[in-house]
């Protein structure tokens, strides 16, 4: 039997989902991820948003512990496992987010069409909030990948099918 490789996941065109624009959000930045999945992978958005935020590799869970000391002194909110309450839920997505005195942030988990979306809309408040942008940027969309990767590892139990 050959072995089939997992398909990667890769940024793609962020676009609001119908909960995404309920919600509000303005998308000053915005970033989309997309994971392949074949058709016997999970379709709960729920389940991907539970391994994507709340079971996170020991290496997230360090980078975001240093985070945590670098904000702390500027009087930001430091993470917890409350950093990404549901705010809204439909068949298809999970929407979670936080606001903050520097910038809002809304997160869809979207099932659909042989993917799982992960599209992120930021809401910028003030200068501490672009700051606070730059290096997210950055890190945000190869993390993303890779925690997408790693849900799709328990979620996808056939990759390449």
């Amino acid at each position: 039997m050959p072995i089939t490789k997992r398909a990667r996941a890769h940024p793609a065109v962020a676009s609001p989902t119908t909960l995404l624009t309920a919600s509000g959000i303005r998308g000053d930045w915005t970033d989309r991820q997309r994971q392949p999945v074949s058709a016997h992978a999970c379709t709960d958005p729920a389940e991907w948003a539970r391994r994507l935020f709340h079971d996170p590799p020991a290496w997230v869970t360090a980078a975001l512990s240093v985070r945590d000391r670098a904000v702390r002194l500027l009087g930001l909110r430091t993470t917890s496992q409350e950093s990404f309450p549901v705010l809204a839920r439909d068949e298809k997505e999970v929407l979670v987010g936080v606001d903050d005195r520097h910038l809002d942030f809304r997160a869809a988990v979207r099932c659909d069409d042989g993917a799982v979306d992960v599209i992120t809309f930021v809401q910028v408040h003030n200068t501490l909030g672009r700051l606070y942008l730059g290096p997210v940027r950055l890190v945000h969309p190869p993390l993303v990948r890779g925690l997408l990767r790693r849900a799709a590892g328990h979620l996808d139990p056939s990759p390449g099918s």
